[in-house]
């Protein structure tokens, strides 16, 4: 009789059904939700659009003429619309007229301002604000109803095709799986084979596909019938085959008594009878009691473990002592055999290495020091043919070592200039010198390398030059950073003389624009004097502003550091400068680390930071627009962010100046050269540091500052709130 069994196919297979099914209603639930949302929030900018386009005019006449009845009523039709809770209007600052309420929480809202201008002539003027907030928490509430009856809905649409499918594949399959496993389960290879299984269906014209399912099965079991005759010839051509190998090959039972054992496992144990070792503990013969043979029990132990744990162990170098007193070094596999899913015995395989041991050690000992050096390594035979390079020499070079073996060392590597110093190398080494020299040069990256390089020949115990080996170590970011050094002690030298400057011109300066403040209110208003007067002050607090830019570059920071996300920074900036990116057709790209990148620093000046790299990059793409490109990385114990445009690039003349201050390729109006030097002087005061890399199409700016563990931030967030 066919049961009906819990863990059947049938049941698996409608398992699989319901969980696809509830995937894919799921799935189409959360798109539907999606475009429901997406509407709603759509209907909501929507009507910010009706605001601005047609209720602010009436608005704005009863704001200017303080009607207080009209902005109440305009106020109140504004939050009867769905979702809308709250209008408001307010001048300078403050709140006058409002309508609605606030929620405490501001994540489930949608807020904006629309200003309020009043035309008087050929002027206009802002004469106030209005803030119109939307809730999503009705939106919320009708997505969940949508939610319980779409899901409601497909849970039983689900449960009537799963139950109809499982009564389906038990009728048609399952039966004759049943028939087949128990079939399977009672062929003993100890025992003639039964005979063919047969599976019956009831014939169809045409043929279904599980028809020729029976059929195929039916095939199978006839030649499964035709194989299991043929297992018994096949057994002896394997002992033939493993006579013949040179690998030791015995096999054990679960008592660790020897079931077989090949020739050149009696050629060990001295020995031509395989029947002497046949059902005798054979393990134990090559395991002595003596003290010096005690690794020889390790395979014993290793064999009666693989047995025990029904899992292949290997063993390297093991040392192994004969019953005729002679020691071996071998490698051993160890292999579980199983029978009706329970380990029966073990088949072993071991080969005699200790010919070979001590060459290996010294040629993979060698291998290793040549291969993991830090150094790089050239190895070139006496003609200059390269031969051999190590792993650093391929890293640091750009070159796969594919490419350079079998070709001269001259030809490879013509822009090191080899060539200049060939003649002083060749005559070195003739007397058997080292040659020791510098050489620059840029891979295949564009990355420009410094190495310091020494040569020198190898000789055979006859005196004849075999091999000349170069060795060299990159000595590129030590020059980097005796290049930083130089810039960061000139910049220092001009960050001092820049603030004595600004202190004695600011005073003078602050005292001129008291004093045309004072004239220009003697002065009727709109008088052409007045105005000139007006435009000077606006020079002079340019002036003065370039008089704070200056102090910058050698004020230490008084602000208090705090820890803060370098993230909401840098989401804060953009938003700001969103419509300025806008104008200039700017695409803007968020690339950012996965994590928060945590800083301790004085915000503000941070903040300056990317407010000036971001204005240069956009400026940089004024005139045709493009790609801004802001990411962010971990990098060890250091926070790094790029800020990358798709500009006409900086000039190679000008990439050594660019931090220089009043260094500038702006017109005279639109900069004065300080922003970058401001920048450098901020990310250098808090240990951090600026580099750019530019190209036609692409310049980069990267920014690297000390981290601060995300696990320390949160602690010393928590400390602020509660302080």
């Amino acid at each position: 009789m066919i049961r009906w069994k819990k863990h059947s196919i049938a049941h698996h297979l409608t398992f699989l059904v319901i969980l696809f099914s509830i995937l894919v209603a799921i799935g189409t639930t959360a798109f539907q939700l999606f475009i429901d949302y997406r509407r709603d929030i759509e209907g909501i900018y929507s009507f910010f659009t009706v605001i601005q386009e047609s209720s602010l005019r009436p608005l704005e006449e009863s704001v200017w003429n303080h009607d207080e009845l009209q902005v109440n009523l305009q106020l109140e039709g504004l939050i009867k619309r769905e979702d809308i809770v709250h209008a408001a209007v307010g001048i300078d600052g403050q709140t006058v007229w409002a309508r609605g309420m606030l929620s405490d929480g501001d994540g489930n809202v949608i807020s904006q301002d629309f200003p309020l201008r009043h035309q008087a002539g050929d002027r206009s003027a802002e004469i106030g604000r209005l803030y119109v907030t939307a809730s999503l928490d009705g939106i919320h509430q009708r997505l969940l109803y949508r939610i319980l009856v779409l899901l409601a809905s497909n849970a039983v649409n689900t449960f009537f095709v799963a139950g109809f499918i499982l009564l389906l594949f038990q009728k048609n399959v399952t039966q004759h799986l049943i028939r087949l496993a128990q079939y399977t389960e009672n062929i003993d290879l100890k025992h003639p084979p039964p005979q063919p299984l047969r599976l019956n269906r009831p014939a169809s014209a045409p043929a279904d596909e599980l028809d020729q399912v029976a059929a195929a099965i039916n095939s199978i079991c006839d030649s499964g019938h035709r194989a299991l005759l043929d297992l018994e010839g096949q057994e002896q051509r394997l002992r033939l085959f493993l006579d013949a190998t040179e690998e030791v090959v015995l096999g054990v039972d679960a008592a660790s008594l020897c079931t077989f054992i090949n020739r050149a496992g009696l050629e060990h144990l001295s020995s031509s009878d395989p029947s002497a070792f046949i059902g005798k503990d054979v393990l134990a013969l090559l395991s002595s009691s003596e003290p010096e043979a005690m690794h020889s029990q390790l395979l014993s132990g290793l064999v009666r473990a693989t047995i025990a744990e029904g899992e292949a162990l290997l063993a390297d170098e093991l040392p192994l002592r004969l019953p005729d007193g002679s020691s071996l070094l071998v490698n051993l596999r160890s292999y579980p055999v199983f029978e009706n899913g329970l380990c029966t015995g073990a088949v072993v395989f071991y080969a005699d290495i200790s010919r070979k041991q001590k060459l290996e050690q010294e040629k993979q000992l060698l291998a290793k020091v040549i291969r993991q050096a830090p150094a790089l390594i050239l190895i070139a035979g006496a003609h200059g043919v390269i031969e051999y390079v190590n792993a650093a020499f391929e890293q640091i070079m750009g070159y796969p070592a594919k490419d350079l073996v079998g070709r001269p060392a001259g030809h490879c590597f013509r822009d090191l200039r080899i060539e200049d110093h060939i003649d002083r190398v060749r005559k070195r080494i003739e007397r058997g010198d080292a040659w020791t020299g510098t050489f620059i040069r840029s891979n295949p990256q564009g990355r420009r390398v410094v190495l310091e390089a020494s040569i020198f020949p190898i000789f055979s115990e006859r005196g004849t030059l075999t091999n000349v080996v170069a060795m060299g170590r990159d000595i590129t970011r030590e020059q980097q950073l005796v290049e930083q050094l130089h810039q960061a002690q000139k910049m220092e030298a001009i960050g001092k003389l820049a603030a004595s400057i600004a202190h004695e011109f600011g005073n003078p300066l602050l005292g001129i624009r008291f004093a045309l403040r004072d004239v220009r209110q003697r002065l009727e208003a709109g008088s052409e004097d007045g105005n000139l007067l007006h435009l000077a002050e606006k020079e002079c607090d340019r002036m003065r502003k370039l008089i704070r830019d200056l102090q910058q570059l050698n004020r230490p920071t008084t602000a208090k550091k705090t820890v803060f996300d370098l993230h909401r920074i840098l989401e804060e900036i953009v938003t700001l400068q969103h419509n300025y990116l806008s104008k200039r057709r700017i695409v803007l790209v968020r690339a950012y680390d996965r994590h928060g990148l945590f800083v301790d620093a004085v915000e503000d000046q941070i903040r300056q930071v990317f407010i000036n790299l971001i204005i240069n990059a956009a400026d940089a793409m004024a005139e045709q627009g493009g790609e801004l490109t802001i990411w962010t990385a971990w990098r060890g114990e250091e926070v790094v962010v790029g800020v990358e445009d798709s500009g006409t690039g900086i000039a190679p003349e000008n990439l050594g100046k660019i931090f220089e201050p009043f260094f500038t390729t702006k017109a005279e109006v639109e900069g004065a050269g300080l922003g970058l030097p401001v920048s450098y002087g901020i990310v250098r005061a808090h240990g951090g540091s600026i580099e750019v890399r530019s190209e036609p199409g692409k310049t980069v700016f990267t920014v690297t500052l000390p981290a601060v563990e995300p696990s320390r931030a949160g602690r010393e967030r928590r400390e602020n709130r509660t302080g």
